[in-house]
C-alpha cells in the first residue's frame, strides 16, 4: 500500500534543518519579537495618524482584523489559517480594546493615570486603558471556565483542568475530529485570549491597591517572573519537539507571551528599556530586530509543509 495526495504537487521532501528543536526555537523566536512589534505598531498607527484620528478610526481598523479572519475561515489550508489568525488576532485586540480603552478612558471618562512617588507626581504606568482592563478580569475568568467546561477543546491546558476535575466522563467524547476543526478561528481566539490573560496578570501584579507597595511589590513580582519562567520554560521544552510549523505557530503563541511577561516586569523595574515603545530613539535597534522578524517569517513561509498543512488531503492507493 502505497501514500499518495489529492494535489498533483508531490509531498514536500523531508528536510534536514525543518526539524526538531529548530522548528520550535524559530517559531518562539518569531512570537517573542511579534510581541514587541505590536507594541511598536500600536505607536506608529497613533503617531503616523494622530491620537484623535486613530481613536476615531479604531474600529475600522478592528474590522479590517475581522476581515482578514473572514478570509482565514473560508481557506483549507492549515498554515495560511493560522498566520491570518494570528494577525487577525493582533489587529483586533489593538484596535477593538487598547485603543477603544483608550478613547473610553482618556477622552470619554477623563480618567487620570495612576500616580506614585514620593511625592504623588510619578506616573506608575498604570494608564486609563489599563486600569478599565484591569476591572475586565472577572468577565475573562467567565471565558476561561467556558473553555474549561467546552468538551471540544483541545488546548492542552485546560484538558489538564478536565482531568484533574473529573469532568471528562460528565462532559463525553469530543463530537469534532481534526478536519471539523478551522484554525483560523482557533489561531484568532487564542491569540486574543492568550494577550487578555497576560495583560491581566502584569495587571494584578503592578497594581498597589491589590499587592501593596515595597517589599510585598516586590515580592509578588518575583514570584510572577518565577512563575512565568518555569510555565513558559516547560512548554518551551515541549514546542521544540514539534515537527510541523503550522502547529509550533500556533502552540508558540502562549509560550512567547507567557515569557513575555518578564519583560513586562524587567522593565517596570526599570532593568530593561522599552525600546520597543520609542522606535524614533532606537532607530537602529528596531531596525535590526524588525529585518530578523521578516527572516524569521520568510524561513517559516519557506520552510517544507506537510500536506495537511496545505490543505491536501492524504488517501492511501492500493
Amino acid at each position: 500500500m502505497s501514500v499518495q495526495t489529492t494535489s498533483a504537487n508531490p509531498v514536500p521532501a523531508k528536510s534536514r534543518l525543518w526539524k526538531p528543536p529548530v522548528v520550535g526555537i524559530v517559531t518562539f523566536a518569531l512570537m517573542f519579537v511579534a510581541i514587541g512589534l505590536a507594541h511598536t505598531l500600536m505607536v506608529l498607527i497613533e503617531h503616523g495618524l494622530g491620537r484623535d484620528t486613530t481613536l476615531a478610526v479604531s474600529p475600522l481598523i478592528g474590522f479590517a482584523g475581522i476581515v482578514m479572519l473572514w478570509y482565514g475561515i473560508k481557506s483549507k489550508n492549515e498554515n495560511f489559517q493560522t498566520w491570518i489568525g494570528f494577525l487577525g488576532g493582533v489587529v483586533v485586540w489593538m484596535s477593538w480594546v487598547e485603543f477603544f480603552y483608550m478613547w473610553y478612558g482618556r477622552m470619554n471618562w477623563g480618567m487620570l493615570p495612576r500616580m506614585d512617588g514620593a511625592d504623588g507626581l510619578n506616573v506608575s504606568g498604570t494608564w486609563p486603558e489599563y486600569m478599565i482592563m484591569g476591572s475586565t478580569i472577572g468577565v475573562l475568568l467567565m471565558m476561561l471556565c467556558f473553555y474549561t467546561f467546552d468538551k471540544d477543546t483541545r488546548c492542552n491546558m485546560f484538558l489538564w483542568f478536565q482531568d484533574k476535575l473529573g469532568l471528562k466522563e460528565g462532559l463525553g467524547p469530543s463530537t469534532k475530529t481534526a478536519k471539523d476543526r478551522n484554525y483560523a478561528i482557533i489561531t484568532f481566539m487564542e491569540t486574543f485570549f492568550v494577550t487578555w490573560f497576560c495583560y491581566a496578570w502584569n495587571l494584578l501584579c503592578f497594581d498597589p491597591g491589590l499587592v501593596g507597595a515595597g517589599d510585598m511589590f516586590l515580592a509578588v513580582n518575583l514570584t510572577s517572573v518565577f512563575v512565568a519562567t518555569i510555565w513558559s520554560g516547560y512548554c518551551f521544552t515541549r514546542l521544540i519537539q514539534f515537527k510541523r510549523t503550522s502547529t509550533a505557530l500556533r502552540y508558540a503563541i502562549p509560550v512567547g507571551t507567557v515569557f513575555w511577561i518578564n519583560v513586562e516586569i524587567l522593565s517596570k523595574f526599570g532593568m530593561l528599556k522599552e525600546i520597543w515603545v520609542d522606535p524614533w530613539s532606537y532607530t537602529l535597534e528596531m531596525s535590526v530586530i524588525f529585518a530578523a522578524f521578516l527572516v524569521l517569517v520568510v524561513l517559516l513561509v519557506l520552510a517544507p509543509k506537510k500536506p495537511s498543512e496545505l490543505g491536501r488531503r492524504v488517501v492511501a492507493a492500493k
